[in-house]
């Protein structure tokens, strides 16, 4: 079989190499005919009329520049498809680097087992390289899985214990202990609940549950969950929503307002409005929220998804930088999109984009 392959790569490369011989050596005589170092005069067509012979020469003449301009061409061609070829791998090779860079450990490069180059070892260094990016996150992201269950259970207890304490006959010094006990305890159990519901999105494929729903009372419904820190910080929104309704599970959709509408909240200045518009826009539900707060750096941008970040670490005490690890997740399930436009002192606008189809 092999053999038969390489016979079959051997008469296709002679058969390309005979036609590339007849048409430059037709071209190399057309050229020598065109400039007249080759002139095919009188002597050739020495018994032909002299009205013909000129018709004859001037048709020889056209058919020698077809045949140099055909053959231009077709070298361009060939030169194309050699060079695309070449550059094939090189162009897979360069995709694979943006997935891994985007944290998609799971790319495998097509290899040619047939060839030993260096490409060839650079796309198995590759796929290896990969392969154990992957196998390192899956061994994080169980042990994160693993001790933030261990975590769940006795965290729950220490707030409940804490918040009975509250409810006892304290001095002022032990009540500010309990209420520090209870808030530390409350914001460890919403780091595990976050950490372990990450991990469920990150193994799941499709979403279940679905429902028909509209994007815009759950963003109403948002708006009443935080209507305490809206009332902290004299913030008000400003609504421009259109009825858009979608197909999917609400509580997780939920959760994408909650957070969005929550960060706008959370960085946003005393007294300073926030934009919340929904329309629907070519086949896709477009929610946009804006605020008018400190603005994130490109940097903090192109970080914004990642786990346990935080840009702005003032703020560190009231999340745990997964918020939007999880928006993002969620958004990556439903085929939507995400994007995120700011400037430090500017507000920040998140714009999510879900299909309707």
């Amino acid at each position: 079989m092999i053999k038969n392959c390489f016979r079959k790569k051997s008469i296709q490369t002679k058969l390309l190499i005979t036609i590339f011989f007849i048409l430059g050596f037709s071209s190399f005589l057309a050229v020598l005919v065109i400039a007249n170092i080759l002139p095919f005069s009188s002597n050739v067509f020495i018994h032909i009329e002299e009205g013909l012979k000129t018709d004859l020469l001037r048709a020889f003449r056209l058919y020698n520049t077809l045949t140099v301009i055909f053959a231009f061409i077709l070298s361009a061609a060939f030169i194309t498809f050699i060079i695309n070829k070449t550059l094939k791998p090189v162009r897979a090779l360069t995709e694979g680097t943006k997935k891994v860079a985007q944290g998609d450990f799971n790319v495998v490069l097509p290899i040619d087992n047939h060839k030993n180059n260096e490409l060839t070892k650079l796309m198995d260094s590759f796929n290896k390289m990969a392969r154990e990016l992957s196998l390192i996150n899956m061994l994080s992201n169980d042990f994160i899985n693993n001790v933030s269950h261990e975590f769940k259970t006795p965290i729950s207890s220490i707030q409940g214990f804490a918040t009975v304490l509250l409810s006892t006959n304290l001095t002022d010094e032990q009540k500010e202990y309990a209420e520090i006990i209870a808030y530390e305890s409350a914001r460890l159990t919403r780091l595990t609940t976050n950490i372990l519901n990450l991990t469920k999105l990150e193994n799941q494929i499709i979403i279940t549950d679905k429902e028909d729903f509209y994007v815009d009372e759950q963003i109403r419904h948002s708006y009443v969950l935080l209507q305490n820190e809206l009332n902290e910080k004299n913030i008000e929104i400003d609504f421009d929503l259109s009825q858009v309704k979608y197909n999917g599970n609400p509580e997780l959709i939920q959760q994408i307002w909650n957070n969005v509408i929550g960060n706008a909240i959370k960085f946003s200045k005393e007294n300073s409005l926030i934009t919340v518009s929904c329309h629907k826009k070519d086949s896709q539900a477009v929610v946009s929220i804006k605020d008018n707060g400190i603005g994130m750096s490109k940097e903090t941008v192109n970080r914004v998804f990642d786990k346990f970040y935080q840009g702005d670490t003032s703020h560190s005490g009231q999340g745990n930088g997964l918020g939007l690890s999880l928006v993002n997740r969620i958004i990556q399930l439903c085929r939507g999109k995400i994007e995120i436009r700011s400037d430090p002192g500017n507000g920040t606008e998140v714009i999510v984009c879900l299909p309707l189809e």
